[in-house]
């Protein structure tokens, strides 16, 4: 049942926080990508979905996990709802991702991280695993750093529902003494009761906006592509979400994740056969929608998939983009 609040009680209250010393507004936490959080006007914030969509494969768990730590690293807290991978795995990547943080020149990868940890000696223990890989030593201290600030649920298609989402997060709250960034992988596999998917997608994506509200949490919900949406040359936007009309109307922020050579212009590409394989190398973010800020911004970030990562630093893209491509590289 919501609360009904005349204008002159939320003004004194307002006055009150104020004179605390404390912000008035929605919490904002900063996503760590110094370009993305301008356009967002500081980062995510309390109160909002936020929806990163994308084909399979072009980094939305990676871009996902990284706004997660980067979160935690800053200060704050998180929680990981991971419906496709297994805890472990998300451990390689972070792993990797914090020794490439150290900005140590060549540290281990991903695979590295992985092979380590599946060939060690019995009884050794992770620190002394981690030790024998450049830049290991420095992400198991700031990996033990965070501690209970960053917490990954491993999610069921078939258990992990709307509600025990929502008490794991209050679970989360009180423990940490933080309301956690959510990050949500991904909205069409929550388990709702309804009979077509489109219909359970809008109860989800209700749910989970509902929750961001309630919680004051920023809930980060990766979404999947219509198999439609994946064919080559195609540039994926908001419509090509599956369950995107509801997706549309209840998130307050998208943002879709493209390869680069997948979505610049033919001009770019006929004519400077190099640009084809250096394109390949960046990921394009178009914030479709901002109800907070400027929307239609095409950021481009350099992929750093060996390490679980993107590199932080992006800007605004300087080629003509287009819709469809019909050159196909």
């Amino acid at each position: 049942m919501g609360t009904l609040r005349p204008l002159d009680a939320l003004l004194s209250e307002t006055d009150e926080v104020l004179r605390r010393g404390t912000p008035a507004g929605a919490r904002v936490w900063p996503t760590g990508f110094p370009a993305l959080d301008t356009v967002l006007t500081g980062g995510v914030r309390s109160g909002e979905l936020v929806l990163l969509g994308g084909p399979a494969g072009h980094g939305k768990t990676t871009l996902g996990v990284q706004i997660a730590r980067n979160a935690v690293a800053a200060g704050a807290s998180a929680l990981v709802f991971s419906y496709e991978h297994e805890s472990h795995t998300l451990l390689e990547r972070l792993i990797s991702l914090e020794a490439a943080e150290a900005d140590l020149g060549e540290v281990a990868g991903v695979i590295d991280v992985r092979r380590a940890l599946e060939t060690a000696d019995r009884g050794e223990s992770l620190e002394s695993v981690l030790s024998t890989l450049r830049g290991g030593a420095r992400a198991h201290a700031a990996l033990t750093s965070y501690g209970d600030r960053l917490q990954v649920h491993e999610s069921s298609g078939t258990s992990t529902t709307l509600a025990r989402i929502g008490d794991a997060v209050a679970r989360v709250s009180e423990s940490t003494g933080r309301a956690p960034l959510v990050l949500l992988d991904y909205i069409q596999k929550v388990p709702v009761d309804r009979p077509g998917e489109d219909e359970r997608v809008t109860a989800a994506a209700e749910g989970l906006k509902d929750l961001a509200l309630s919680a004051r949490v920023p809930v980060l919900a990766i979404s999947a592509a219509d198999k439609d949406a994946l064919a080559s040359g195609h540039r994926m936007r908001t419509r090509d979400l599956r369950g995107s009309s509801a997706l549309a109307f209840e998130a307050d922020v998208v943002l879709i994740v493209n390869d680069k050579v997948d979505v610049v212009s033919r001009e770019h590409l006929l004519y400077n056969l190099g640009n084809i394989e250096r394109f390949r190398e960046w990921s394009v973010v178009s914030i479709e929608k901002n109800r907070h800020g400027k929307a239609h911004v095409e950021l481009e970030f350099a992929k750093d998939f060996e390490h679980g990562r993107f590199h932080p630093e992006g800007q605004e893209v300087s080629e003509r983009l287009i819709d469809e491509r019909v050159f196909v590289s």
